[in-house]
C-alpha cells in the first residue's frame, strides 16, 4: 500500500463547480482530476526549470494533523 497525504483545498463555489464539470467531462473524479492538474503543472515546471530532485524537497513539511494515510 502506498502512503498518501491528505490536505484541505479551499476555493470559491464557482471555481469548484467548473472544476467538477471539467473533471466529469474528462472522465475523472475530483481527486483524480486535481492530481492530473498537479502532475501536469509539475511536468511543465520541470521542463522549464529542470528536474526537481528529492534533495530539493526534503525541507518541505507534510501536513502535521495526522493526515498521512495508508490506502
Amino acid at each position: 500500500m502506498k502512503n498518501k497525504v491528505t490536505f484541505e483545498f479551499r476555493t470559491d463555489p464557482e471555481t469548484y463547480k467548473k472544476l467538477a464539470f471539467v473533471a466529469e467531462k474528462e472522465g475523472r473524479n475530483m481527486n483524480n482530476h486535481i492530481l492530473h492538474l498537479a502532475r501536469t503543472n509539475i511536468a511543465y515546471y520541470e521542463k522549464v526549470h529542470g528536474k526537481i530532485k528529492p534533495a530539493d524537497t526534503e525541507n518541505v513539511p507534510l501536513p502535521e494533523d495526522g493526515a498521512e494515510n495508508e490506502e
